[in-house]
């Protein structure tokens, strides 16, 4: 009896989870074999009626009104007991979600007005290899905030687009592999740099570096003959006379940067422009460049006060040209001991 009762346990079951496929397959799109589903942009502000077939392995839902701030929303996704990619980018979370799902290995929370970077401790142990939390409001990331990932898989950082200026953080992921930095607020390179552990990969492309010296990481990096580094470094606001090292630093280590060829100076005005491969500090005339500056400056102050001092003597002259015009020269009387106190009638002098 309770065999044939357990068979017809597992006959509901089944049938409840083709029916609940074919319900969720009827609003999202597919994979034949279900272990593909791509929910975007349906405006779901909850998962209340939606049941996932239990086999999903990537499941997006980019682009919806969804918080996950309930436990019934967050269990619909904990219980898939394949799960290995979740991407939740364009949603209003504002904070990471707190999943406990030990099969994920890629997260993708991209767009979602996060201005927080702090795992919460259900991810403790995760398996995750890949994160990305792209083009958000996150300021600033404490050291604290990825320590529950330090015994994680996670090979793969992307924080592009956000306004971090520091990354204290690294420290607390040992086994990162790549970090993108992209559009961030870097006007150096982080002294975390020095001690890269396990990265081989750093990109710092679209910040605001203007100086790379033998006080950067960089230096250290040649110290130490970590040939199989990569960092990216274009359109940064690069000041060439004053990273004169970094010119010399690209002839000799040029695999190093991973797109040395695209970089160019931004100051002085002589070099705006030019590539870095192409320039030879002992033949750069940077000393030339900074004393022409206060020349330069001097004469169009000096132009520039002219013309005021002219502009003022002409509004003087006009001022006062009308009021002597009832005046009258009288002979014999020297003006520089006093003339008469008001205008003299042609009548009075007659």
């Amino acid at each position: 009896m309770y065999i044939h009762l357990s068979i017809a346990i597992i006959i509901v079951l089944v049938i409840k989870s083709s029916v609940n496929a074919i319900d969720v397959c009827k609003l999202c799109q597919c994979s034949d074999d279900l272990t593909l589903i791509n929910c975007d942009k349906k405006g779901l502000q909850n998962l209340d009626n939606i049941d996932f077939p239990s086999n999903v392995k990537t499941l997006t839902l980019i682009n919806n009104s969804l918080k996950f701030d309930t436990i019934n929303d967050r269990t619909k996704i904990e219980s898939l007991p394949k799960l290995t990619n979740l991407i939740l980018n364009q949603n209003p979370l504002e904070i990471i979600p707190p999943f406990n799902i030990r099969t994920l290995q890629f997260l993708s929370l991209e767009d979602t007005s996060l201005t927080s970077a702090e795992f919460p401790i259900s991810y403790n142990n995760s398996s995750l290899q890949r994160i990305s939390l792209s083009n958000n409001k996150i300021h600033s990331i404490n050291e604290t905030d990825f320590l529950v990932l330090h015994n994680s898989q996670l090979t793969e950082l992307s924080l592009k687009n956000n306004q971090l200026k520091s990354c204290e953080f690294l420290l607390n992921l040992p086994r990162l592999y790549s970090i993108n930095l992209d559009k961030n607020q870097f006007t150096s390179l982080p002294e975390q740099l020095t001690t890269p552990g396990k990265i081989r990969n750093y990109s710092f492309m679209h910040n605001f570096i203007t100086v790379i010296d033998e006080t950067s990481p960089l230096n250290i990096w040649l110290k130490n003959n970590y040939t199989n580094m990569k960092i990216y470094l274009t359109n940064n606001s690069l000041d060439c006379c004053l990273s004169f090292w970094f010119i010399r630093f690209l002839k000799i280590s040029f695999e190093i940067v991973g797109n040395a060829s695209l970089l160019t100076c931004t100051s002085p005005l002589n070099f705006a422009g030019k590539l870095l491969i192409d320039l030879n500090p002992d033949e750069m005339n940077c000393h030339n460049d900074i004393t022409k500056k206060p020349r330069v400056i001097g004469i169009i102050s000096g132009f520039i006060g002219i013309i005021i001092i002219s502009i003022v003597a002409a509004f003087i002259w006009n001022q006062r040209r009308p009021l002597r015009s009832g005046y009258r020269e009288i002979d014999g009387i020297d003006e520089s001991y006093g003339g008469p106190a008001f205008p003299i009638s042609d009548e009075e002098i007659q």
